[in-house]
């Protein structure tokens, strides 16, 4: 299937998607903007990790997956990653910082926040997925319900296709735990915003991550954050939340409990939370960056021709 003509390719990973921009960009010397989410050859890796296929075929898909993230930094004219933490990778793998211009997620302001419930809710969003990290969520959740025994954890998330036997090992896991209503899995939601006004505490266990809009959602209506410290996440709640390494159930769940305990303490967090997505995170500054870099590049093409 031939593309059409264009000033300027964008692709949003750098994986399968550069393919095609690869052979237009060859056929007709486009411009080309890579916009990195996440990190593809990162996540590969991860993905290595926990397959059971044998180490013959984890060399070859994760050389596969680090040949396409090089040939995507070698064909970009410009590299826009959501974090810095995104931005150091692409820098050991070659890339130029010349050619890298970080543009951080962004998000409406929000009017001044209303205040926590006071419930014990502590409300999850993302997909249930193993970079998601929904186990540690669970044992997370069984530790606060021992300390906090009202708490109630709520998740939102669709399962992807593909990850069905991973749903069903949460499901398996939530029983062997013995959370019942304390653990709910509520589905997918269409307004996670609205779902997280209902929150004391939001939480993110994440193994991998790019600059994460679901706290920053939490972050414009004032919910503290529980989140481990992955991709571009410190960038984002730095001053405004508890982090811990991934994988760390006790220090996560001893921030929730912090949190659920110190009412005081989470109102200030997420009134700090609520200051820092305005003045830093706002939707008006992400255009503006994005409109130089589009009609930069564009405008190169132009001229050239």
């Amino acid at each position: 299937m031939p593309t059409p003509p264009t000033d300027l390719l964008i692709v949003t990973a750098a994986g399968w998607a550069v393919v095609p921009a690869l052979v237009h960009q060859a056929l007709h010397a486009t411009p080309m903007l890579l916009v990195e989410h996440g990190v593809y050859v990162r996540e590969a890796y991860l993905a290595a990790v926990r397959t059971d296929e044998s180490p013959s075929a984890r060399f070859v898909s994760t050389r596969l997956a680090r040949g396409l993230t090089l040939a995507s930094y070698a064909s970009a004219d410009m590299i826009a990653p959501v974090s810095e933490a995104n931005a150091d990778w692409e820098t050991a793998l070659g890339v130029p910082d010349s050619r890298i211009c970080v543009i951080r997620n962004a998000i409406r302001a929000m009017p001044e926040p209303a205040p926590l419930p006071g419930a014990a809710t502590v409300i999850s969003v993302g997909r249930l997925d193993a970079l998601k990290d929904i186990h540690t969520l669970l044992e997370v959740a069984a530790e606060v319900v021992r300390h906090v025994p009202e708490a109630r954890f709520l998740h939102y998330g669709p399962v992807p296709p593909g990850q069905e036997a991973y749903a069903q090992s949460c499901e398996a896991l939530h029983g062997k735990l013995r959370l019942g209503d304390r653990f709910r899995f509520m589905g997918g939601t269409t307004d996670p915003v609205g779902v997280i006004r209902a929150a004391d505490v939001v939480i993110m266990t994440s193994i991998s991550e790019g600059f994460p809009m679901s706290l920053l959602e939490a972050m414009s209506i004032g919910r503290p954050i529980v989140a481990t410290s992955v991709g571009g996440v410190p960038e984002a709640v730095r001053g405004c939340s508890f982090v811990a390494p991934p994988g760390h159930v006790h220090e996560l769940a001893m921030g929730v409990v912090t949190l659920l305990r110190d009412p005081e303490l989470a109102a200030t967090l997420g009134r700090r939370g609520h200051r820092r997505v305005t003045e830093r995170f706002s939707e008006e500054t992400w255009l503006v960056q994005y409109r130089h870099l589009l009609l930069g590049l564009a405008n190169a093409t132009a001229m050239a021709s």
